[in-house]
């Protein structure tokens, strides 16, 4: 499936990791990527699998890069050459100067050029690079690193293969950069350039700020920052995704309704066969009878709300209901992995916040579809007391008629 792979570093002043003893290997990479077709379909080479080794070792995240995917697939010596120089591409900037490092991505093979280098940033003049390379050869504060990652399919289906379209985006989000970094976006400096030679079209960016008592990017910003990449690049996706967990939160909030109703209806006729159920609602009935107040889930006392979900995570046993969640989370989880490989653990129903609405876009809401589960069996609940009021009332002379037959909802 279609996934964007990022991946984000800290530097602080003087602090480099020495790779030195990957410097050959990128210096006479372009002889290996100049072997015939028949080689770079052969199986991997001893000398390339001891490298991926030490290269994993090193940097052992680079086993969530695409070209490690393809070569896990595949080991043949082309997949592994691929994954072999974008490893050390992407881990550039630990063993080299910032200045270093702005030449290199600005300047190497394969970047695409705007004038005279393919370094862009949200500035829409023309960027001088020696200048970009001098300041920040003299900047001694904190230093960020981005590498944004489509498959070459990815990028040609959704027009993600040139310069233009990842310097639209970039500028489109210098505000998410800035409050993942959280620094003032008057503050921020940023440069990027999109790199085009490679199965995994990709853009490094550099971000920085001359204020030293602003910059942070934890885990909460990184993830933030590429929902919101994510979210931009595969809008189409994702919209289609986003309706169809809508349908089934829709669905399942039908079924739930209509369960609730005829669970209450057998219970008022003696006829519910799962008494823990019925306990519980009878529970419900009796404590809704002595509140005061509104009669809303966010308004309840707090043992009033436990008993709640305590009847939500029972009916979410039902099959039907539990087919539509599993259903709902595939959705949630396909589009989570178009950026992260990291998969929240399943959450029981009742506790689920994002079942009070899945938001397409602010405008496509409805204001008043804001019903949790849980007020739906308030609802549920206090319809069948007045109801059951209703026939009190009414019956009053036969006591053993229709009060006998609520099955203790009048009060």
């Amino acid at each position: 499936m279609a996934k964007l792979v990022t991946k984000f570093r800290y530097y602080k002043p003087g602090g480099r990791k020495k790779i030195g003893g990957y410097a050959k290997y990128i210096a006479l990479r372009e002889g290996v990527e100049k072997c015939d077709d028949s080689k770079k379909y052969a199986p991997v080479l001893y000398n390339q699998k001891q490298l991926i080794q030490k290269i994993l070792k090193d940097f052992p995240d680079s086993k969530e890069m695409l070209e490690y995917e393809d070569y896990r697939s595949h080991p043949t010596v082309g997949n592994a050459s691929e994954f072999i120089f974008r490893a050390i591409e992407d881990n550039a900037s630990e063993a080299m100067q910032k200045k270093t490092y702005a030449d290199y991505i600005a300047t190497r093979p394969g970047v695409e050029k705007i004038g005279k280098h393919g370094l862009f940033s949200d500035e829409f003049e023309s960027i001088n690079l020696s200048q970009v390379s001098d300041e920040l050869n003299a900047h001694e504060g904190n230093v960020w690193t981005m590498i944004v990652s489509l498959r070459r399919e990815d990028a040609e289906r959704l027009s993600y293969n040139n310069a233009n379209a990842w310097r639209k985006l970039c500028r489109a989000h210098t505000k998410e950069l800035a409050d993942a970094l959280r620094i003032p976006q008057n503050k921020l400096k940023w440069y990027a350039a999109f790199h085009n030679q490679s199965h995994h079209p990709h853009i490094h960016l550099i971000a920085y700020t001359d204020d030293p008592k602003v910059g942070y990017l934890s885990k909460k910003g990184v993830e933030a920052l590429r929902s919101a990449l994510g979210n931009h690049i595969f809008h189409d996706e994702m919209t289609h995704i986003f309706r169809e967990q809508t349908d089934r939160r829709d669905q399942l909030k039908k079924d739930w309704k209509a369960m609730l109703d005829e669970i209450l209806q057998k219970i008022s006729e003696n006829k519910y066969s799962n008494p823990e159920v019925e306990q519980k609602l009878l529970l419900l009935s009796d404590k809704l009878s002595r509140t005061k107040g509104k009669k809303v889930y966010g308004y309840l006392k707090r043992n009033i709300k436990d008993l709640i979900d305590e009847i939500v995570d029972l009916l979410a046993e039902d099959e039907n209901i539990a087919k539509l969640y599993d259903f709902w989370y595939e959705k949630k989880y396909e589009a989570l992995r178009t950026y992260t490989s990291e998969m929240p653990p399943k959450i029981p129903l009742s506790q689920n916040k994002e079942f009070k609405s899945i938001e397409i876009s602010p405008a496509a809401v409805d204001p008043d579809d804001v019903e949790m589960l849980q007020d739906l069996i308030l609802s549920a609940v206090n319809e069948a007391v007045r109801l059951a009021n209703e026939t009190m009332e009414k019956e009053m002379s036969k006591v053993t008629g229709g009060l006998g037959n609520l099955g203790g909802f009048g009060f």
